[in-house]
């Protein structure tokens, strides 16, 4: 089962037991109306339709693409692959998705926590279905298949149906899209400009981490990340957004520089991350060598009432 797939399903199952153990009361989202049953059935929906369009059958050997959807941009991924740079991803992706199910409980656990828990899990599953919807219909064939390296052709040949699902990148849309109704959530609860800041700083650069990692990794293209990015966020704003009782939140110019600089700042670290440069397009090799040999790591990091990413090493 792929990454995304499980890291959800599992999530969501956590979300879902842990909301429906709260008491109900009636301290919930500051101005939103949460229908708690209604929630629970658009969650347990949305899951089983994603795993039945999950079923669609893949064609694996329908050919290669002879047009790419960004042009030149995607066809320098081409040649692309690298297992470190996957390995990276998966592991700050499923970091990016728990970490707001630890944030948006605060300080003490209340009824407003199980709320929050299940529109963030809402969320996750109508975008979970999106995504396997799409990608099992387009069935775009993944960068590392035009790689020809030994080890890359070898790769290729061990992932069956997952080779032809690079439209769009679920890592990226399911990075982007736990970002944004974590920050979203959080916001509409807090006071500190200072609180509604990091949240969307941190959660977007988180995301945007990821998707370039996917992009370095040969497992989708430029195109697939900025869909799945700009789809991610569409659902994590409007799942929450239509549970307001009158007017939904609506970012400030803060929270959107905030998120801005998450996106510049995570897109630039994971760039410097040292991967494998011997998978990847020659072309690139060159740049940012020296800052590339540093011994880098980035992962999750405990911060007070919450979590982050962190990045360490020596340069």
């Amino acid at each position: 089962m792929p990454l995304p797939r499980l890291v959800v399903i599992t999530l969501l199952a956590s979300v879902v037991i842990g909301s429906v153990t709260l008491a109900a009361a009636d301290d919930t989202i500051p101005g939103h109306a949460i229908d708690r049953t209604a929630t629970g059935a658009v969650i347990a929906g949305a899951v089983g339709l994603g795993l039945g369009l999950s079923l669609i059958p893949v064609h694996v050997h329908r050919g290669l693409w002879a047009h790419e959807l960004f042009g030149d941009a995607d066809d320098a991924v081409h040649t692309s692959f690298s297992l470190r740079a996957a390995d990276l991803s998966d592991g700050l992706l499923a970091s990016s998705i728990a970490a707001p199910v630890a944030y948006l409980a605060g300080d003490t656990i209340e009824d407003a926590d199980g709320d929050r828990w299940l529109i963030y899990g809402e969320a996750l599953a109508v975008n979970f279905a999106v995504f396997e919807g799409v990608k099992h219909l387009v069935q775009r064939p993944r960068p590392y298949l035009y790689a020809r390296s030994p080890e890359a052709t070898e790769y290729a040949a061990a992932q069956g149906d997952d080779a032809y699902q690079s439209f769009y990148s679920a890592h990226a849309a399911t990075a982007f899209c736990a970002a944004t109704a974590g920050a979203y959530l959080t916001a509409v609860s807090s006071t500190s400009p200072g609180v509604r800041a990091l949240a969307w700083g941190s959660g977007f650069a988180a995301a945007a981490a990821v998707a370039n990692l996917r992009v370095r990794a040969g497992k989708h293209f430029y195109s697939d990340v900025v869909i799945g990015a700009a789809v991610g966020i569409a659902i994590g704003y409007v799942v929450p957004a239509l549970q307001a009782d009158h007017q939904p939140y609506v970012p400030s110019l803060g929270d959107v520089g905030a998120a801005a600089a998450g996106v510049l700042g995570g897109g630039v670290l994971s760039e410097l991350l040292p991967i494998d440069r011997r998978r990847s397009d020659p072309r690139r090799r060159g740049r940012l060598a020296a800052l590339r040999r540093a011994h880098l790591h980035l992962g999750p990091a405990p911060i007070a009432h919450g979590a982050g990413v962190g990045l360490g090493g020596t340069l």
